[in-house]
């Protein structure tokens, strides 16, 4: 039925939001600026993933993510507002230590890597307007040791 979902995320700034998200492999495909002030107000962006690993040969689909201008309304105040739902984005990588390393060395402060179970590795991180990001995959760093 589907092939594809893209989430909306509204940001604070869109472009330092998609310095975070350049740190986690995406890339920005597409983006409208301000008429005025020549600041992005809303982007694409697109993660293609690495398609050596699939046992078919079968090309997988990027995975995109969009960001926009939330018209000035804080993160605490949507809170605020009964419609308010709480939302973790998942996303599975080939190599989460490799990521979590990416990240810290970028000081975005992620938790530490957790072992829900053998040989991978899952931990959180918040984007600039605190959405909680769980990065998930197999951890390299763990296998080696």
């Amino acid at each position: 039925m589907f092939c594809a979902a893209t989430p909306l995320l509204n940001v604070a700034n869109v472009k330092r939001s998609m310095a975070f998200y350049r740190c986690l492999g995406f890339e920005v495909v597409a983006q409208t600026l301000d008429d005025f002030s020549d600041e992005p107000v809303w982007a694409m962006l697109e993660s293609v993933p690495d398609d050596t690993g699939a046992a078919d040969g079968a090309q997988r689909e990027p995975v995109r993510l969009m960001l926009a201008v939330h018209g000035g309304v804080s993160h605490e105040e949507r809170k605020m507002r009964p419609s308010f739902s709480g939302m973790v984005w998942f996303l599975e990588c080939e190599d989460v230590g490799a990521l979590y390393d990416a990240l810290a060395g970028q000081g975005y402060g992620p938790e530490p890597v957790m072992m829900p179970e053998e040989g991978m590795g899952q931990f959180f991180v918040r984007d600039p307007d605190g959405y909680e990001i769980g990065i998930t995959g197999p951890d390299f760093r763990k296998r080696k040791a």
